[in-house]
């Protein structure tokens, strides 16, 4: 989505309180994609003797593990939609802001 061109743009502390929430889902789906393989290769290898790896790498399931990997970034999308989403709905909201919430929500800015 093309970002639009919002002038006079002034966020209050429930916007910057969201846009932490943002920023912290974000994190969380970065550490997730880290400590996901490493506990996943630690199961296998550490502590193990070749046998015991061999008959881990052989009894993990790739496919789910796989289909976790690929869903993190769809988890934090919605994430960012719902915390979006729920910032369009609170009142108060001046044009401005419902514009730029409405544009987090549909994908502006790389969320």
């Amino acid at each position: 989505m093309e970002c639009p061109d919002i002038r006079s743009l002034e966020l209050d502390r429930a916007d910057k309180e969201a846009l932490e929430e943002i920023r912290k889902a974000q994190r969380a789906g970065n550490l997730l994609e880290i400590v996901m393989p490493s506990g996943v290769l630690a199961t296998i290898f550490l502590g193990n003797n070749a046998a015991q790896a061999s008959y881990n790498i052989h009894s993990t399931d790739w496919v789910l593990f796989a289909r976790a990997m690929n869903a993190l970034p769809n988890l934090i999308r919605h994430r960012v939609s719902q915390v979006a989403k729920l910032r369009i709905l609170s009142g108060g909201l001046s044009n401005e802001q419902r514009q730029f919430w409405d544009a987090v929500d549909k994908g502006c800015g790389g969320y």
